[in-house]
C-alpha cells in the first residue's frame, strides 16, 4: 500500500523582498491576500468569505505581517523610517478592524483525507470565516487555530477565507494603555522609550496560515525531553497529542525516528475515542533505545559545539499509523540535548546558570523587538542571530515576549544562543482577561518547548505578574510552564529581582538578580569599581544584571538615511533637550519617554571632552565609535573581572535595533556594525585577555569548560607614533582553570621609573597557547590625563600608508557565503593608524550590508599587518566591490 503523510498543500502567505528605504515588493508565490477596513465593507463575514466576493479595490496584504506595514509596502504611506514620517500618519485609519481575504483552488486529495485550515497567530482578535461559515475566533498573539474544513471545501472550484482582524484597544469603553491591560499583545506597539507608536498597534495576521491534509488522526505538538544523569547519558521522554477527527473510535500505533542515530521505536496499540484527543508518552523504561549513550550535547556559544560554530541538534519524526490504513499523519521536531541548572548559593546570592554542569557567565543583550513594524520574518532572523553569535554572545533576552516567530528560536538553537524568554508583561499588570492570557501562555510553551535554546522562562519585566507570586496571573504562567514543559528550565517571576522583593521598591532581601540599569554610559574605571544601579538590595553587587545600557550613536552613512539634511550637524546638549525636534523623534532626547534613560547629554559631553568638539556630523560619528568601543567593552570586562566573585552575568540594553535611532544597539537598523558591536565582540571572547583601567591588572578570562594550560600573556606599550616602548613590555606563562579568571601581571605599576609616554599611548595585549597560536588580542588607548584622548586629533594622517591587499576569495565553511580575506598594513614611518574602520563598498560607493567583519575599529602600529576576514552573501556582494579602510587619523 502506498502510504501518505501530512502534506502542507498551500502556504497562505505572501512573501516579499524588502528594502528599508524604498519598501519595494516582489511576490514569491501567486496567492494574494488583500485587506480593507471593516468600515468600508458593508456586509458580514459570511458574505465576505464567499468565493467571488468583489475585492478588486482592496489593498494587497503582507501575510504574515501587519495592516500598517501592508499599506507601507503598497506605497500608501511614505517611508516611516525617515524623519518624523511615522508620527504624521493618521492613526485613526489603522486603529480599527480590517478584513483580510484570499481565495484558493481546492487541492486534490483522496476521499479518506481530512483538510485543515491552520492559523498560527493573529494580533489581537481574529474572527475567521471559510466559504460562508464562521470557524472560530482567536485572541492574543500566539493562539493557534486548526479547523477541519473537509466538508466545507468547494471541490474543483474556488474557496475563500476571510478574517476580521481587530486591533488592541478597540473598545471605546476602555480608556487604557496597551501595556498591560491588552496583554497578551506586542506591548511596545503603542510606543516605548526606544520606538514610536505604530499605527494599528501592529495588528494583523502576524504568523503563517496553511492548509494541510491528514488521515483520521493528526499528530500534534510532539515533545522530546532529555534527562541527563551525567553528560555521557541522556534519557529521553517522548510525548505527543493524537487528535481523532472522526465520529468513530480509531486504533493505531505511534512510530518515531530520532536522528542522528536512526533510533526507531514503535509504541503499543492506541485507541482514540471519537472526536477526541489523547496524549501518549514514552520513556527509557518503555524503550531502552530512548537511553542514548554519549549524546551530542547542545552548548551555549563558546562552550562547545561543531567545528563550524553551530550546535548539535537532533530531529524526531513522530507518525501515527492507522490499523490497516497506513500513515495518518506525521510531524517532525528539532530538539537538543542539554541540562539546565541554577543556584543562588555558590555566589552567596546571585543566580548562576549552569549548562551540562558547567557554570556559564551569561553575556548577551535584550532584544526588544525584531522590527517596530514586525517585518522581520523567517530567514531575516539569520543575520541578526548570526551577528549575536559573532559578538561571542551566549544569551538573548526576548523582552516582554515581543518575538513570536519560531524562526528566531531556530537560529538561536543553531548558533548556541540561550534565550531568556519573557511573557507579555511590563511590571505586574493589571490585565483585562486572565483566560486569554492563560490560553496564550499555554500555546507559547507548547509551541516552543522543544527548542534547546530556551533556558529561562520569565513572568514579567521588572515586576511579579499580578504583583503577587501566588496570585492568579503568576500562577497561570507557572502552571503553563509546569504542566507543558516540566521543570527542566528555569522559571523566574521577575526580570530584575526576586519575587520576594517588593514591587516598585529599591528595597528587598534577595540578591538573586541585581536589578536593572543604569542605561547611560559611565567611564571605564567606574564599571570596574562600582556596579551601581537604583536598587539598594544590589547596589554593591554585579550579580546577574538583566539590563545595563548606553547610548550608541550610529555611523554617518546610517545617520543620513533617516535624519533630514538640516540635522546633519553634531548634536548639542541643548538640542537633545527638546522633545519635539528630529533628535527626539529618533530617541536621542532627555525626555524619559523618548530615550532619556540613555543620558544623551552626558554622552555628548563625554565625546566632546574625551575626543574634542566636532565641527561636522562626520567627525562626531567617528569620535562616537571610539567611545562606543571603550564603553561597551568596559561593561563586559567589568563582569569578566568579577566572574564568580559576585558576578554571574550581564545583558546589555539593547543588542538589537528595531528602529533607526542613536541609542541602545550594537549593529544598527541597517546592519552597519558600530563600535559597540566590536567592543562587545572583543570583551565576550571565550578565552580573553583584558586590562582593568582601575587597577592596571591584566587578567586572563577562560570561559571554556576545560582548563587552558601554559598560555602566555604578553603586554606591549606604544607611543602615539606607533613605536613600541620596550621598557613596558611584560610576559607571563600561566594555567587558567575552566570557567575562571587569573591575573597575569600588573602594568603601569606605581613607582615605575620607565620612560615618559606620549599624551595618548597604547596598550596591546596578546595571549598565546602553548603552541604559539594567538588566542586573544586586545587594544586600549590611554591618556596621561584620564579620559583625555584629544591628542589623537594631532596625529599625522596615515592616509595612503594603509596598504590593502587583493582579496583571497573562498566559500565560508557551513554558511554558503563568500569569505573575503584581506591583509592591511600600516606602512607609515611616523604614526600609528588608530581606530581603523573597514567597509565593503559596491561600485557606487555604497555599503554592502549585512557583512560580517571579524574585526573593526582596530589599530595598527608602524609596520604592523592585520589579516581581516569578511563574510557576505554572494547575492548581495556581486562582482564589483572593494574594501575601504579609514583610520581615525585619516
Amino acid at each position: 500500500m502506498k502510504q501518505k503523510i501530512t502534506t502542507t498543500l498551500i502556504i497562505l502567505q505572501c512573501m516579499f523582498l524588502m528594502q528599508h528605504s524604498a519598501y519595494s515588493q516582489k511576490a514569491a508565490n501567486q496567492l494574494t491576500w488583500k485587506l480593507m477596513p471593516q468600515s468600508d465593507v458593508a456586509v458580514a463575514g459570511e458574505k465576505v468569505s464567499l468565493p467571488g466576493f468583489a475585492s478588486d479595490n482592496w489593498v494587497a496584504a503582507i501575510v504574515p505581517g501587519t495592516v500598517f506595514y501592508s499599506y507601507v509596502v503598497a506605497g500608501k504611506e511614505p517611508n516611516p523610517d525617515y524623519a518624523d514620517n511615522i508620527y504624521k500618519v493618521d492613526k485613526t485609519k489603522y486603529n480599527k478592524p480590517f478584513w483580510y481575504r484570499t481565495e484558493f483552488a481546492t487541492p486534490k486529495v483522496s476521499s479518506d483525507k481530512r483538510i485543515w485550515l491552520n492559523f498560527n497567530g493573529i494580533h489581537k482578535i481574529g474572527t475567521i470565516y471559510f466559504n460562508g461559515h464562521h470557524l472560530g475566533t482567536l485572541k492574543g498573539v500566539v493562539e493557534r487555530g486548526k479547523y477541519d474544513i473537509t466538508g466545507m471545501v468547494n471541490k474543483g472550484k474556488a474557496n475563500a477565507i476571510a478574517v476580521l482582524v481587530s486591533p488592541p484597544i478597540n473598545d471605546p469603553e476602555h480608556n487604557h494603555g496597551l501595556a498591560n491591560h491588552e496583554s497578551p499583545t506586542y506591548v511596545c506597539s503603542a510606543g516605548w522609550d526606544w520606538m514610536p507608536p505604530v499605527p494599528g498597534y501592529n495588528s494583523g495576521i502576524t504568523d503563517s496560515v496553511t492548509i494541510s491534509t491528514t488521515g483520521a488522526v493528526s499528530v500534534e505538538d510532539p515533545w522530546v525531553r532529555a534527562d541527563l544523569p551525567n553528560n555521557n547519558l541522556a534519557n529521553l521522554t517522548l510525548g505527543v497529542n493524537l487528535r481523532n477527527a472522526l465520529a468513530t473510535p480509531v486504533k493505531g500505533v505511534v512510530k518515531a525516528v530520532i536522528n542522528p542515530g536512526n533510533i526507531t521505536i514503535t509504541g503499543p496499540q492506541v485507541t482514540i475515542d471519537a472526536n477526541s484527543s489523547k496524549e501518549v508518552m514514552y520513556n527509557q523504561k518503555d524503550f531502552s533505545k530512548l537511553s542514548i549513550k554519549n549524546p551530542e550535547l547542545w552548548w551555549p556559544n563558546g562552550y562547545g559545539g561543531k567545528a563550524d560554530g553551530t550546535q548539535h541538534l537532533y530531529t524526531c519524526t513522530v507518525r501515527f499509523e492507522l490499523n490497516g490504513a497506513g500513515i495518518s499523519d506525521a510531524s517532525t521536531k528539532v530538539f537538543g540535548i542539554r541540562k539546565i541548572t541554577s543556584d543562588t548559593t555558590a555566589l552567596n546570592g546571585p543566580m548562576r546558570v549552569c549548562i551540562n554542569g558547567v557554570p556559564v557567565l551569561l553575556k548577551g543583550g535584550n532584544w526588544g523587538m525584531s522590527d517596530y513594524m514586525l517585518k522581520v520574518r523567517g530567514a531575516d532572523y539569520e543575520p541578526r542571530i548570526r551577528l549575536h553569535k559573532e559578538m561571542n554572545y551566549n544569551v538573548i533576552r526576548n523582552w516582554t515576549g515581543e518575538v513570536t516567530d519560531e524562526a528566531f528560536y531556530d537560529y538561536c538553537d543553531k548558533y548556541g544562543i540561550m534565550v531568556w524568554d519573557d511573557f507579555w508583561l511590563n511590571n505586574f499588570g493589571p490585565i483585562d482577561s486572565l483566560s486569554i492570557f492563560k490560553r496564550n501562555a499555554i500555546e507559547k510553551v507548547k509551541r516552543l518547548r522543544n527548542h534547546p535554546s530556551i533556558v529561562i522562562w520569565c513572568g514579567a519585566n521588572e515586576g511579579v505578574p499580578g504583583g503577587d507570586p501566588k496570585g492568579p496571573l503568576n500562577m497561570a504562567i507557572k502552571n503553563a510552564v509546569k504542566d507543558n514543559d516540566g521543570d527542566d528550565k528555569i522559571y523566574i517571576a521577575r526580570s530584575n529581582a526576586s519575587e520576594t522583593n517588593p514591587n516598585f521598591s529599591i528595597h528587598g532581601g534577595s540578591r538573586n538578580l541585581s536589578g536593572s540599569g543604569i542605561w547611560g554610559n559611565v567611564d571605564p574605571k567606574t564599571y570596574f569599581t562600582d556596579p551601581h544601579n537604583g536598587y539598594l538590595f544590589s547596589k554593591d553587587s554585579y550579580g546577574m544584571r538583566s539590563e545595563l545600557g548606553a547610548a550608541t550613536f550610529v555611523n554617518v552613512e546610517s545617520f543620513k538615511k533617516f535624519m533630514p539634511q538640516e540635522y546633519w550637524v553634531p548634536p548639542t546638549t541643548e538640542a537633545v533637550k527638546s522633545n519635539t525636534n528630529m533628535w527626539a523623534k529618533h530617541y536621542f532626547c532627555t525626555d524619559g519617554a523618548l530615550g532619556g534613560g540613555s543620558d544623551p547629554v552626558r554622552y555628548i559631553n563625554d565625546i566632546n571632552s574625551r575626543y574634542g568638539a566636532s565641527a561636522t556630523i562626520e567627525d562626531f560619528c567617528k569620535k562616537a565609535q571610539l567611545m562606543n568601543v571603550e564603553t561597551l567593552k568596559a561593561m563586559y570586562e567589568a563582569w569578566n573581572d568579577h566572574m564568580w566573585n559576585d558576578a554571574s552575568g550581564m545583558l546589555i540594553w539593547m543588542s538589537q535595533s528595531a528602529y533607526p535611532t542613536m541609542i541602545w544597539q550594537t549593529y544598527d537598523y541597517y546592519f552597519d556594525l558600530t563600535g559597540a558591536y566590536f567592543g562587545c565582540k572583543t570583551a565576550c571572547e571565550p578565552v580573553h585577555i583584558q586590562w582593568n583601567a582601575a587597577t592596571n591588572s591584566v587578567k586572563v578570562i577562560n570561559n571554556r569548560p576545560y582548563a587552558v594550560k601554559a598560555v602566555t600573556a604578553e603586554a606591549q606599550v606604544y607611543n602615539s607614533d606607533g613605536k613600541v616602548v620596550s621598557e613596558y613590555s611584560q610576559k607571563a606563562t600561566l594555567d587558567v582553570n575552566s570557567t575562571s579568571v587569573k591575573e597575569a601581571f600588573v602594568v603601569f605599576a606605581a613607582g615605575d621609573t620607565k620612560p615618559a609616554l606620549s599624551d595618548v599611548h597604547f596598550l596591546k595585549l596578546k595571549l598565546f597557547n602553548a603552541q604559539g597560536k594567538l588566542l586573544s588580542e586586545n587594544f586600549y588607548w590611554i591618556g596621561n590625563t584620564y579620559l583625555d584622548y584629544t591628542a589623537l586629533n594631532k596625529l599625522p594622517s596615515v592616509g595612503a600608508s594603509l596598504l590593502i591587499s587583493k582579496p583571497v576569495v573562498a566559500k565560508a565553511s557551513g554558511s554558503g557565503q563568500t569569505l573575503l580575506t584581506y591583509t592591511i598594513t600600516n606602512q607609515s614611518a611616523t604614526t600609528a593608524a588608530v581606530g581603523i574602520r573597514a567597509q565593503l563598498l559596491n561600485d557606487k560607493g555604497e555599503q554592502i550590508l549585512p557583512a560580517i567583519f571579524d574585526d573593526g575599529y582596530f589599530s595598527l602600529m608602524q609596520g604592523e599587518t592585520k589579516t581581516l576576514h569578511v563574510e557576505v552573501d554572494p547575492k548581495i556582494l556581486g562582482s564589483k566591490y572593494a574594501l575601504s579602510v579609514k583610520a581615525y587619523n585619516d
